[in-house]
C-alpha cells in the first residue's frame, strides 16, 4: 500500500473537503480525487461519501481512518529510528571486553562517556578473551572489541590504541616470592606456575612465551585457568605464581600481590578493534570518543 496515498486520505479527513486538502498538500484537486478512488479500489470499499458540502467518513472509513492513523504514526517513528541508527544515535552496540578490563578506569571512562553522549544506544557488553573477540568481530557477532594483540596482517580489521599496560609477577602475599621478590624471569624456572591454555587466545599466548624464552624462562605449569580472574584466584589459593597484565590487580582477590621484573618489558597495548567495513554508525561514535580521549591524554603529557 502507498503510504503517500494514506497521508492524502488522512489530510482529506482532517480538512473535511477535498479542495482544502488539495491546497494543504499541495496537489491538484483532480489528482487528489483520483488518488482517493485508487485507495478505495485497493481497500475494496467506499471510505468517503462526497457532497457539495464536503466529505464524510463511512463506517468502514472511520475504522480505516483510525487504523491507518496509528499505522502512519508507527511508520514515521520507524523512519526516525532508522535515521537515528544511521547517525549512531539509536540502536545497539555489541562490544567485547575481557573480564578484567571492565575494572580499568580508562575503559570505564570510555563506556561512561559513550553512554552520556548516546543514551539511546544500548551497550551490550560481553566478557570475551582477546582471541575469541577477533573471531567474533570478523564474523559480525560483535561490532567492536577491546583486546590485546589483534592480528597485524588482517586487512579487514582496524584498531586504535586505548592505553598501554605492562606485565607483572603475581604471587600469594604469604609466598616466599612475596617475601623475597625476584628481579629476573629466569629466577622463576623452578616455581609452580599458573598459566592458560594456548587455544584460548593463541597470539597473546605466543607473544608472552617468546618474551619468556628470550630471558631464559620456561614456565613449570602446574595449573591452568580459563581467564585472568580464574588465574588470580588460583594464585590467591597458593597454587603457584603467574605473569599477568598489571591492570588485573585492580580486581585481584585479597592476599595477592604483584612485582615488576627488570627484564619483563613486553608492552601490552590494549586496542579498540572493529571491522573496516562496519556500517554501524554507533561504532564510529565510539571510535571518535576514544580518539578524542587519546588526543586529550597526549596534550596533557605534552604540557
Amino acid at each position: 500500500m502507498d503510504f503517500k496515498r494514506l497521508k492524502y486520505f488522512q489530510t482529506v479527513v482532517e480538512e473535511g473537503a477535498i479542495s482544502s486538502a488539495a491546497r494543504r498538500i499541495p496537489l491538484a484537486q483532480p489528482a487528489l480525487s483520483r488518488q482517493l478512488l485508487l485507495l478505495e479500489d485497493e481497500v475494496g470499499t467506499t471510505l468517503l461519501t462526497r457532497s457539495r458540502h464536503g466529505v464524510r467518513l463511512t463506517a468502514a472509513g472511520e475504522s480505516f481512518y483510525r487504523d491507518t492513523r496509528r499505522l502512519l504514526g508507527e511508520f514515521e517513528q520507524a523512519k526516525r529510528n532508522a535515521r537515528r541508527i544511521a547517525d549512531g544515535q539509536f540502536g545497539e552496540l555489541r562490544l567485547g571486553v575481557t573480564v578484567m578490563h571492565l575494572w580499568v578506569p580508562q575503559i570505564i571512562g570510555l563506556l561512561n562517556r559513550f553512554r552520556e553522549q548516546y543514551p539511546e544506544v544500548t551497550l551490550k557488553v560481553e566478557s570475551v578473551l582477546s582471541g575469541p573477540q577477533v573471531d567474533a568481530i570478523r564474523r559480525g557477532r560483535l561490532d567492536a572489541g577491546m583486546l590485546f594483540f589483534p592480528p597485524e596482517d588482517d586487512d579487514c580489521l582496524c584498531s586504535h590504541c586505548l592505553y598501554e599496560d605492562y606485565l607483572v609477577l603475581v604471587t600469594s602475599a604469604t609466598s616466599r616470592l612475596a617475601r623475597q621478590p625476584p628481579r629476573y624471569l629466569s629466577e622463576l624456572n623452578d616455581e609452580n606456575f599458573i598459566w592458560f591454555d594456548r587455544s584460548a587466545t593463541p597470539v597473546y599466548h605466543d607473544k608472552l612465551i617468546h618474551a619468556f624464552q628470550r630471558e631464559g624462562f620456561t614456565p613449570h605449569v602446574v595449573q591452568e585457568g580459563t581467564d585472568n580472574a580464574t588465574m588470580l584466584c588460583l594464585v590467591a589459593a597458593g597454587m603457584g605464581c603467574s605473569i599477568l597484565p598489571a591492570m588485573t590487580m585492580a580486581g585481584a582477590p585479597e592476599g595477592v600481590v604483584s612485582h615488576r621484573l627488570e627484564d619483563l618489558k613486553l608492552a601490552l597495548p590494549l586496542m579498540l578493534v572493529w571491522r573496516r567495513d562496519s556500517g554501524l554508525s554507533a561504532v564510529r561514535r565510539l571510535i571518535e570518543i576514544a580518539e578524542t580521549e587519546s588526543l586529550a591524554t597526549d596534550d596533557d603529557a605534552d604540557a
